[in-house]
């Protein structure tokens, strides 16, 4: 067994300041909390929870808890907690809610991330379920033989699944699947302040090799994260029409994006480098430029395997896979959260992006994705409908506190006069609203035409579960799961001091220390055929199931691929184009190419104009439109279904 003391990191290791676990246990000792300050950490959360928490009713139904009672135990004891008790009782009302939105995060000194210098990731091998070691952390050299590949069966001495069940118990998922995700991940990486610290100072790994059983232990490391989220403020680019403050359109996990980009940091710090992708311009006029410089580049040119280059890596990964049923586009989408807040640049270059990939059909892979920007997740899917697109719509819990906070901000003003009704209907929740209007999200329309399979698993939160929603919703195409359920929040997220500094004359106070809180403020409901179904919990569950081989974890997801690329080739893809030129006053010809598709509809400006069957590959027709008239084509296959549409500006 190797000692801990052996296992060292190098002078670059390029982490900041790193601690063992008695270093970091007397480096969060300094500085407590007073009894005054604890008691206002506690009115504070009471607040929170009590007055605007929007999924307190869902919770307690759900899950048989009462946080509120906790809450009131815990200040009756608090001269008997010390420090570190107070904050590991508060966390655990917390985590208790199952609800990853809306936590309690430790004061700053506590910052920083716990790790063990390699990664788990859980499979199935022959119908056995295995946990395998896929990442190491190159500055860790106590056993070379620990490395990617090799398969966990104890921890300290349990069986690694009973030990990943045990974990997992500690943590806030909203579903099995979510929590037992969280409880592995937690298992070798964390964030001590939003997460329980390790109770060990190493981990005695008990692993196989080649059929021989060897045992290591690991120590426990604690490193200044260097992996902070930017805090939503200002955002330089927003689509046309919207215009609600940053923070009022966001809906993540902050953990899971704070634990991605700290496992980028640890175990991929070369992905984070810009590919050399063309520059994307902006708005609308933007992702139509993109579009015909791909095409100009040779889209319909057959494509070769591998990746393509983007220029925003930290949240896309893109490349051309070929599999037994085809050669199609993979796109990974990491996060919804633009750490420089552009989110008009991202949306651009996933346009750009789905228009040099294979027009036969696209892997969308939101594996991960713990959410951001709710407006950066709906925005897409236009592009890859030909329906119009509806955003889900959201809802306050009624309270004194949230009709205060309608009647003091901006932003939530629509949702005032619901709030003041519920005085005299006492209704539970306010009236849904969307957070931006329905035509800033089909603004562009469908850019990618060919069948669609989404993959997800159960870190696929908030505003990655809103998009996973509306893609089911929409029916854009199947939704192929890793796991039975995605991590099922609901809800747009705001932070304490966010609600306090624009709520003027609220309850709220600052917090002491570096202390935070983030709550669930408003929830989101399902449309279509789910319509006004709340997603918090539920969650979506795919329509079509592939548990992660161990190939797929040692080789780039190989059979994942296979999977997909077998929901792909069972769709029939289509291609609807046009160009337009003037015909004469207030009137254009297009030429309308198609593929696969049997009629096609002309609108200008949400008006219908034209109908006509296609003939051979290309159509023309010419309408009355204006310059400045906004033309849309519809494209419908022989049995009158909308299967495909493109719309842009004359």
């Amino acid at each position: 067994m190797t000692h801990p003391d052996t296992v060292a990191l190098t002078a670059d290791h390029g982490l900041g300041t790193v601690r063992t676990m008695p270093q970091f246990r007397t480096h969060i000792e300094q500085g407590p909390l007073s009894d005054a300050q604890r008691r206002l950490v506690l009115d504070q959360a009471q607040i929170l929870i009590e007055e605007i928490y929007v999924h307190l009713p869902l919770k307690r139904a759900m899950h048989a808890v009462d946080p509120l009672q906790a809450l009131r135990l815990l200040r009756h004891r608090l001269a008997e907690l010390t420090e570190t008790e107070f904050h590991v009782q508060l966390q655990r009302i917390f985590l208790g809610l199952h609800d990853l939105h809306t936590n309690y995060i430790l004061p700053s000194r506590f910052a920083g991330f716990a790790f063990l210098g390699v990664f788990l990731e859980r499979c199935v091998d022959n119908g056995r379920t295995l946990y395998v070691v896929t990442k190491t952390f190159d500055h860790i050299t106590g056993d070379p033989q620990l490395k990617a590949g090799v398969e966990v069966t104890h921890w300290n001495g349990t069986p690694i699944h009973l030990a990943v069940v045990a974990n997992a118990a500690r943590e806030a998922g909203s579903n099995k699947a979510a929590q037992l995700t969280q409880g592995l991940q937690n298992m070798t990486l964390r964030a001590i302040n939003m997460s329980l610290p390790p109770d060990e100072d190493w981990v005695d790994i008990t692993y196989k090799v080649g059929g021989a059983t060897h045992e290591t232990r690991v120590p426990w490391r604690v490193f200044e994260s260097g992996a902070e989220v930017t805090a939503p403020g200002t955002l330089p680019s927003l689509p046309s029409g919207v215009r609600a403050a940053a923070h009022h359109l966001v809906g993540m996990d902050l953990r899971t994006e704070l634990t991605r980009r700290a496992k980028r940091r640890l175990f991929a710090p070369a992905s984070m480098k810009p590919g050399k992708a063309p520059k994307a311009a902006r708005g609308a006029k933007g992702v139509k430029a993109a579009r015909d410089a791909a095409r100009r580049a040779g889209v319909d040119a057959p494509l070769a395997a591998g990746p393509v280059p983007t220029n925003r890596p930290d949240e896309i990964k893109a490349r051309i896979v070929d599999t037994p049923s085809g050669t199609f586009g993979h796109l990974r989408i990491f996060t919804f959260h633009m750490q420089d807040q552009d989110i008009e640049g991202f949306v651009n270059e996933v346009a750009r992006v789905l228009s040099v990939l294979p027009p036969d059909g696209l892997v969308l892979d939101v594996r991960g994705n713990g959410g951001g920007y709710v407006i950066a997740a709906e925005f897409l899917l236009q592009f890859l409908s030909p329906r119009r697109v509806v955003p889900e719509p959201f809802q306050f819990v009624s309270s004194p506190s949230t009709t205060g906070l309608a009647r003091a901000v901006a932003d939530y003003e629509g949702w005032k006069a619901s709030l003041e009704e519920a005085v005299t209907t006492a209704s539970a929740y306010s009236t849904a609203f969307s957070l931006y209007p329905a035509d800033v999200v089909n603004s562009v329309g469908q850019v990618y035409q060919g069948p669609v399979v989404l993959v997800t698993d159960a870190q696929c939160y908030s505003a990655c579960d809103i998009f996973a929603a509306g893609f089911q919703d929409h029916e854009i195409g199947p939704v192929l799961g890793v796991e039975a359920n995605t991590g099922a929040g609901g809800a747009n997220v705001v932070t304490h001091e966010d609600l306090r500094t624009e709520w003027t004359g609220g309850p709220l106070k600052q917090l002491p220390k570096g202390v935070q809180m983030r709550v669930a403020l408003r929830r989101c409901l399902r449309v279509g055929t789910r319509s006004g179904q709340p997603v918090e919990d539920l969650g979506v569950v795919p329509d079509s199931l592939h548990l992660l081989t161990k190939r797929d974890l040692l080789e780039e997801n190989v059979d994942l691929m296979a999977a997909a690329g077998a929901l792909l080739a069972a769709r029939t893809p289509r291609l609807l184009r046009f160009v337009s030129a003037a015909a004469g006053a207030g009137k254009r010809k297009l030429t309308v190419t198609t593929g696969g598709v049997a009629s096609i509809d002309v609108w200008v400006n949400g008006r219908p104009v034209a109908t006509k069957a296609t003939a051979g590959a290309t159509t023309q027709v010419t309408v009355p439109a204006a310059d400045g008239a906004v033309i849309r084509v519809e494209g419908y296959d022989a049995g009158g279904v909308l299967v495909a549409a493109s719309q842009q500006t004359a």
